[in-house]
């Protein structure tokens, strides 16, 4: 496929430069010199439309894509441009466009004045006749008020070379202003002036009370003045075009000219020149954009002449314009504002964005301002100055238009102007974003300004040389108590580690301490959360800290750094004068030899100390070398008194000298520093001294890496201020902010402000249940005191724990009252799709500075990069470069990779390792993709992995092969900057080279996702045989090289956990397992070549993009489907789940008739088949099955068997009819095959899909006649298999047979099917999808083992499972399977080995960022109850953040553990306020949570919790102690029912039973249910019970009874992990709980 070619632009733009031109500019004399003045005579127009500010806003807090800037432009241009059209054809000239006001001019000769205002009344007529009321698409009305006026005008030209201006002056100037002013809507006056000089036979008028001017009625009658002729006669010494037809301007027609062309362009912004010479549309530039506007106003004396006028503006032009380009900013306007001259001045615009903007717009103002005030001889110089989105774009007609801006910022600026005189003002948002220490400025008085609401604070800028301090830059942020820093522990960990480290050495006198650690993240990381949170342990700890924030400007002050730290040392910093200050260090400093050398501190702590002699003869080097030593003499003598830490905020400013001063302060004094710094890269290198800091060996160097996708939910309930936010909420902000906290802020901030989320009050849930069960009355459990059960490690105390749900930060911008005492949830808005979120305006500013100022070609590459998507491929990349670009491609990619825009992708990024400084940087370039002779080496192998240099110096290709951005943002700010025609064209050729890689990889076949999928739609998307694909091109896939196993180092510890002996068994099929498992290791290697989550991430990912992106829909969905479908098999529910609920929107759109995304094409109707919607809901029932969200999974599977023709049946009569039909059909299965289609055998798939889900289902809802329905959807999924004739898929339903008949208690059936199944696998042949059928047999089998109370051969079957798993590298079976296993391990007191897979499930689950994997892996740290390695606070911090988390809350299984093991902990320890909070969420559950075998492990522990409720009722002889026995009675019998099958807990079961009548007073049946617990705890190997039910006999009838504190007691004393897994088992069983004895009970009762 050719390239895109570049276009060559034309050598003459006259025309297309002349339309942001005036005629009166045009046709203006060229050889004049500049400055000068002409006079002429004329009328001015002054068209003023209110509603423009309101249509900027209402566009700009909007969040979706494609609902602002091109919207936003069209509505605009097409009233101004209905608007200057009445103007042009009335022979006007449009002089500018002032942002929402227009000014036009009819230049004519005096006499002919009286004609020209009656043209000018009859066009205004028309505009407010046809424009004066007009309603836009949003609501907004727009409206126009007029103003005319006549007489002698000026216009002053002045300006340099490279940029002129022009403006007009005049009475007849002064008097359209007024005109206007006391217009209204939909009226026109006439100036004094006018109404003098206008034919008043002519127009009809109303005088103004009080006023000269008069309003305008109508015309009386028509004027004979010819415009035809006017038009004709402008412009004549130029050159047109003929043109038989008058056009609306005649300039349009200007015939080339290269001298007036260079003239025209120093009138046109630099900005607006370099698109037309680009040949790019105008719309381009239209865009809602974050910029700082300056508005500078010169007032001039009274009697200043004309001439002196003249220069004073030409001066001012020179001046300004000067200083604006020194700062990179541009005067977009120059006009006659309020009898003064008027810059409008923009800070931000396309190619001029800067990261310091508004620090950098007000330095500039205040040199504006001094220049202004100083050089130039005017009375007042004032400027405001404001920060914000405005829309930023070409507006007007086709044939004339300007380049301006609009917004309520724009309109505040000018309002500062007015209303602050003489000084430079501006807003808080500038004043904040400036990032400026607060000295910088000082708070204005609040005044009313005319059509501004709300200004907030108003400061005035002083800058530094205003106000001399020391000491005086705080921490922009402060640690609030209560708020948790989420998902920085381990940055936390590192801190704490070395601050106990620094307080032992200070102790003993050692320097051996780590004394630096730097934290380095990017913008809006958390650097300056995580040093909040170190200053606030430190000083917990009653270490001084001494913290505060350098400023980009401190940089260039010599010493700040040490200057501020200095000054705090010694006590200064709040001093108000220097004889304060220096009356305070005599009095800190007392040698007398000292005091001697206060005189070197004098510039640097701004004090007088008289210089001594000594002092007085040093030359200037050995001066400050002097008052180095003097420096570190004071900071180590204050070390000395007291332990200190210093805390550095945006440390990558400390000054060049300060850093030789932190150099010799950590190698000569006992100083413990912290500092945050943002990356260094190739443009911005360390200083040579901060590099020397980050080699240091006592530096710890650590990189804040983005937050995990568990905990985003948690961060936006605390930002929000809600308890919980919407699971589709959380997928948006895990896919957007890509774990950055500041972007999750922003969004959530536009996300609320454009109201696409609404938060509201959740009422108190009803208690009055709960009441009953506890004598006291109902408390608010805020802090459980945790430290009472905490294991004190070294004598330090544990850390309190909260319950409660997390506190909150709110938004401050909200505007919301405090959520104390209330809870809210946060709601999506109705008819709001939450994919059409664009960036929000704050987050793209912080990237259009750094594309702007990416050379070229970089630039291209980026944007071209950006088409692609997060992940490319350098092929890919050259493929689609237009011709030329990638001519330095090797040089760019190079500069990109040092800008740290892009890096290699072949590997995970790296969180957590040392800094290491190269001597040279261009060798620090890496890159691990593989080669041909690394091909072999086995990844996995974490030490044998090779790194190379993206590319050397002098080398022609770049070998790196897959790249990726370094920031999302980038990616996604980069994409906005392409039009929409050129986005589509690339998009396409992007999608034509990925097309046929968008498979599953060789090694898993090759074929599509969804089985069949293509020829069930009858749509033919991929080529037969990928190996025919794309020969020429190197295959995505394939640039991976090998793919790691996700055990890494794990992988020989797991063979720790040895098997029992095989012996005890008739083990025949095990050892067939053993086998098995040995003779597979080709199959292993092979499996661990699988690319698929390769393939994910670079094909089938962007191929819904560019599909999207080219307007396809159903090629979209169909890439959709197939991507949430492998993600689905790779175990990423989090992104199947995104991937189809883009698939839902798009079919709800489509419903609705409306267009399913931005770019999607409309022509005919789009149908989706009936096949892809059932996919849809199958595979989001499945990721809703996976989640524990039952219910609504069932509705899914349901809705997509109806569209699969296999409705199930919904009353007892369909369902015998229908299970007679398919027990008919199950006979007649093998009396003759058919050869199916492959669209049947896709329908047919689909369907087993949803009914092997469906049976679990409804035994674990345990409904009435739960078993037949069951029975029938079991029966159909075996039907359906052997239909399809797939033995993969009748196997598998076997499987599910056999599972089914143990659920619901067919022994023989059970017995059938598992023989019929051993002989089966035993047979299959050794490939990875058969193998990983054995294993799911092996996994069920351990279940039905476990469940039938065969614990020793669960494990075993269990352990085949998890050995399978490992060879098959699928860590989330293993996650499963693990997580099964440890509850027979724990039973059959195999301590070790439980610590063992702990281990193994604590790393897969972390590795795969599995928040419901990690939170069964805390499941199980409750039930061993073991507190070495995982402290309890940890456990407990995990349960109550996860209650933000909706994807943990809906798997009522793991909350149900959860709950119940913490309601547990405190009911054993008599800790009943925290037991209570957990016991009525677990109570609240417990009927939701599935009869599974997950669940019965939290309903047992939930159990026995309800008994030690009924035991505190007798005694504390509450007045329902009889009520609550009988709902504890009922519990009982709910258990049973729901668990008939499930035997593994029966002797718990009948040992709480025993309990029950123990302490009711029922003697004699407590011994018959503690002699058959005890026998079944026999048979079933449980020795944990049979241990426990030994200790329950000797308390209860023996002689001794336990402490009343017996509980805690244990939990203080047991052992850690490790020394458990070595201790003697009888030993370590008697680490039990003791429920406690009969006697206190029974005499209570």
């Amino acid at each position: 496929m050719g390239r895109l070619k570049s276009t060559v632009p034309v050598p003459y733009k006259i025309n297309s430069i002349a339309a942001h031109v005036p005629d009166l500019v045009v046709y203006a004399d060229l050889s004049r010199e500049i400055p000068y003045v002409e006079n002429f005579h004329g009328v001015l127009l002054f068209v003023d439309i209110s509603g423009f500010t309101a249509l900027t806003e209402k566009f700009s807090v909007s969040s979706k894509k494609g609902y602002g800037a091109d919207q936003l432009t069209r509505t605009l241009n097409k009233y101004i441009g209905d608007i200057v059209h009445y103007i042009l054809t009335s022979g006007g000239d449009i002089l500018n466009y002032a942002g929402d006001a227009i000014l036009a001019l009819w230049r004519v000769e005096r006499i002919q004045l009286s004609n020209m205002i009656s043209l000018a009344v009859k066009c205004s007529l028309n505009i407010q006749n046809n424009c004066g009321n007009r309603e836009t698409e949003v609501g907004v009305k727009l409206r126009v008020k007029i103003g005319i006026s006549a007489g002698k005008i000026s216009k002053v030209v002045m300006g340099g070379k490279d940029s002129k201006y022009f403006v007009v002056i005049g009475r007849a100037v002064d008097e359209v202003r007024l005109a206007e002013g006391l217009a209204v809507a939909h009226s026109i006056i006439l100036s004094p002036n006018a109404w003098e000089m206008c034919d008043r036979d002519t127009i009809a008028t109303d005088p103004i009370e009080n006023e000269r001017a008069v309003k305008v009625r109508y015309l009386k009658r028509e004027s004979f003045f010819s415009v035809e002729t006017y038009l004709e006669s402008l412009g004549t010494p130029l050159q047109h075009e003929p043109s038989k037809n008058v056009s609306v301007r005649k300039t349009s027609r200007l015939l080339p000219d290269s001298e007036l062309e260079k003239n025209l362009r120093e009138f046109v912004m630099q900005t607006i020149l370099q698109k037309i010479d680009d040949d790019q549309p105008l719309e381009y530039l239209s865009e809602m954009r974050p910029v700082t506007i300056v508005f500078v106003n010169l007032q001039f004396k009274m009697g200043t002449t004309e001439t002196e006028l003249c220069l004073i503006m030409q001066n001012a032009a020179l001046g300004i314009g000067q200083l604006i380009r020194k700062h990179q900013g541009r005067i977009n306007k120059v006009f006659m504002f309020d009898k003064g001259c008027t810059f409008l001045c923009v800070f931000g615009l396309p190619g001029d964005k800067r990261e310091d903007e508004c620090a950098h717009a007000l330095l500039c103002a205040y040199t504006i301002h001094e220049y202004c005030s100083k050089e130039l001889k005017v009375s007042t110089a004032s400027v405001g100055v404001t920060s914000g989105p405005v829309f930023c774009g070409v507006v007007g007609h086709p044939m004339r238009h300007e380049y301006t801006v609009i917004g309520r910022k724009v309109n505040m600026a000018a309002r500062l102007m007015m209303y602050y005189p003489g000084v430079v003002s501006c807003d808080k948002e500038t004043c904040v974003h400036s990032k400026l220490p607060s000295f910088y400025f000082n708070e204005l008085p609040k005044r009313p300004m005319k059509g501004v609401q709300n200004p907030g604070t108003i400061y005035q800028y002083l800058a530094r040389k205003h106000q001399k301090t020391v000491g005086k830059a705080q921490m922009s942020m402060e640690r609030v108590e209560g708020y948790h820093l989420l998902g920085r522990d381990k940055e936390i960990d590192v801190f704490n580690t070395a601050l106990k480290q620094f307080l032992e050495c200070r102790s003993s006198g050692s320097r051996n301490y780590k004394n630096v650690i730097m934290y380095e993240g990017d913008v809006g990381f958390g650097k300056s959360s995580v040093l909040a949170e170190i200053v606030y342990r430190a000083a917990k700890e009653g270490v001084r800290v001494i913290a505060f924030e350098i400023a980009k400007s401190d940089i260039k002050q010599q010493f700040y750094t040490v200057q501020t730290l200095l000054a705090i040392v010694l006590s200064v910093q709040n001093c108000k004068s220097y004889a304060e200050r220096e009356r305070l260090l005599l009095s800190k400093i007392t040698d007398q030899k000292q005091q001697e050398k206060l005189c070197l501190l004098n510039d640097l702590l701004l004090v007088k100390f008289p210089v001594s002699k000594k002092v007085s003869l040093l030359d200037n080097k050995t001066k400050i070398q002097e008052m180095k030593t003097f420096f570190i003499d004071i900071c180590k003598n204050a070390l000395e008194v007291e332990a200190c830490l210093f805390v550095f905020d945006q440390a990558h400013y400390i000054d060049f000298s300060s850093w030789e001063l932190i150099v010799e302060l950590c190698e000569k004094t006992s100083a413990f520093m912290i500092m945050a710094l943002r990356p260094f890269n190739l443009q911005n290198p360390p200083f040579p001294s901060a590099a020397k800091v980050m080699r240091n060996p006592n530096t710890l160097y650590v990189k804040l890496s983005v937050l995990e996708p568990s905990v985003i939910a948690q961060l936006a309930c605390q930002i929000l201020g809600v308890i919980r936010i919407p699971r589709e909420m959380e997928l948006l902000l895990v896919e957007r902010s890509h774990g950055v906290p500041y972007y999750c802020e922003e969004l959530l901030k536009s996300l609320y402000l454009s109201k696409m989320i609404v938060l509201e009050q959740l009422d108190d849930e009803d208690e009055e249940d709960v009441d009953i069960l506890f004598s006291e009355p109902k408390i608010v459990i805020e802090n459980p005191k945790a430290s009472q059960i905490c294991k004190p490690e070294d004598g330090k105390q544990c850390n309190h724990s909260k319950t409660e749900p997390l506190r909150t930060r709110m938004i401050k911008s909200l505007d919301m009252s405090s959520l104390e005492d209330q809870k809210y949830v946060c709601f999506i808005g109705e008819a709001v799709t939450l994919h059409e979120i664009q960036i929000p305006l704050t987050l793209k500013g912080m990237y259009y500075y750094f594309l702007d100022h990416l050379q070229p070609a970089e630039q291209m590459i980026v944007k071209f990069a950006s088409i692609i998507g997060y992940t490319f491929t350098t092929q890919m990349l050259q493929y689609i470069l237009i011709e030329g670009a990638d001519q330095k491609l090797n040089q760019s990619l190079d500069s990109l990779f040092e800008s740290h825009t892009f890096e290699c992708a072949s590997r995970r990024k790296e969180t957590w390792h040392p800094f290491i400084m190269e001597k040279k940087h261009e060798n620090t370039l890496q890159c691990f993709c593989t080669t041909t002779e690394q091909e072999s080496i086995k990844l996995d192998d974490t030490e044998s992995e090779v790194t190379d240099k993206a590319t050397r110096k002098n080398q022609t290709v770049w070998k790196c092969k897959i790249m990726r951005f370094c920031s999302s943002l980038v990616m996604e700010t980069a994409y906005e900057l392409w039009l929409k025609d050129q986005k589509k064209a690339i998009h396409l050729k992007c999608a034509t080279y990925l097309l046929n890689q968008a498979r599953r990889c060789r090694t898993c076949g090759g074929d599509e996702f969804i089985l069949g999928h293509s020829a069930a739609i009858g749509m033919k998307v991929l080529e037969n045989n990928p190996d025919n694909v794309n020969n020429q091109l190197e295959n995505v896939a394939d640039i991976f090289g090998s793919s790691s196993s996700s055990y890494g180092k794990f992988r020989t510890r797991i063979n720790k956990v040895a098997p029992i002996d095989n012996s005890r068994f008739e083990g025949s099929f095990l050892i067939k397992l053993d086998d098995i498992l040995a003779g597979s290791e080709q199959v292993a290697q092979t499996c661990r070549k699988c690319k698929c989550a390769d393939i994910v991430e670079c094909v089938l990912c962007p191929m819904v993009r560019h599909c999207m992106g080219v307007g396809d829909v159903p090629k979209t969905f169909y890439f959709l489907l197939e991507t949430a479908a492998a993600a689905t098999i790779l175990s990423n529910n989090l992104k199947a789940l995104s991937y189809l609920n883009e698939a839902t929107i798009i079919l709800d759109l489509l419903r609705a008739g409306k267009p399913p995304f931005e770019t999607a094409e409309t022509k005919g109707k789009v149908k989706i088949r009936s096949f892809e919607k059932a996919c849809a809901f199958r595979l989001k029932g499945e990721v809703l099955f996976n989640t524990g969200q039952i219910k609504e999974a069932q509705d899914m599977f349901r809705m997509a068997l109806k569209l699969l023709k296999r409705r199930l049946p919904m009353n007892v009569i369909e369902v015998l009819v229908k299970y007679m039909v398919e027990k008919a059909k199950y006979s007649l299965h093998g009396s003759k095959k058919t050869v199916l289609m492959e669209k049947r055998l896709a329908f047919l798939h689909q369907q087993i899909c949803c009914l092997s889900y469906m049976w679990q289902i409804y035994c674990m809802n345990r409904s009435p006649g739960y078993k037949m329905t069951s029975s029938l959807v079991i029966l159909m999924e075996v039907n359906t298999a052997k239909l399809c004739l797939d033995q993969n898929k009748i196997i598998s339903a076997h499987i599910d047979s056999f599972h089914y008949c143990q659920i619901v208690g067919l022994v023989d059936e059970c017995k059938r099917y598992e023989e019929l199944l051993i002989k089966t696998c035993a047979e299959l042949p050794y490939t990875a999808e058969r193998l990983m059928m054995v294993g799911n047999f092996a996994h069920t089998l351990s279940t039905v083992r476990l469940c039938s109370g065969k614990l020793d051969e669960s494990i075993q079957y269990g352990y085949r499972a998890h050995k399978f798993a490992e060879l098959l590298n699928k860590p989330s079976f293993d996650v499963i399977a693990i997580s099964l296993m440890l509850i027979p391990l724990l039973l059959t007191h195999r301590y070790a080995d439980c610590v063992e897979l702990l281990c193994i499930l604590e790393y897969l689950v972390n590795t795969l960022q599995n928040s419901i994997g990690k939170g069964w892996f805390y499941a199980a740290c409750f039930d061993i109850l073991l507190q070495g390695g995982k402290y309890f606070d940890e456990c407990l911090s995990f349960v109550e953040e996860a209650q933000s988390d909706p994807i943990i809350m809906a798997e009522k299984s793991l909350m149900l553990n959860l709950y119940a093991s913490l309601a547990l902990w405190f009911a054993r320890l008599n800790e009943w306020d925290q037991s209570r909070y957990f016991f009525v969420k677990a109570l609240r559950i417990v009927d939701q949570a599935p009869s599974s075998v997950y669940s019965i492990n939290g309903h047992v522990k939930f159990l026995e919790c309800y008994v030690l409720v009924f035991r505190k009722a007798l005694v504390d002889k509450n007045n329902h102690t009889v009520e609550i026995y009988n709902r504890t009675q009922k519990h009982f019998s709910d258990f049973k029912s729901r668990y008939a099958t499930f035997l593994q807990y029966d002797p718990r079961f009948l040992h709480l039973k025993a309990y029950m009548y123990l302490i009711s007073g029922q003697q004699k049946l407590v011994k018959s249910f503690l002699q058959k617990a005890l026998k079944i705890s026999q048979n079933h190997g449980n020795k944990l019970e049979e241990c426990w039910i030994r200790l329950s006999e000797d308390s209860w009838f023996g002689t001794t009874e336990p402490p009343a504190d017996q509980w805690l007691e244990i939990i203080l004393n047991l052992p850690s992990w490790e020394t458990a897994a070595q201790m003697d088992v009888n030993l370590l069983s008697k680490s039990k709980y003791l429920l406690p004895g009969f006697r206190d009970s029974y005499n209570a009762c």
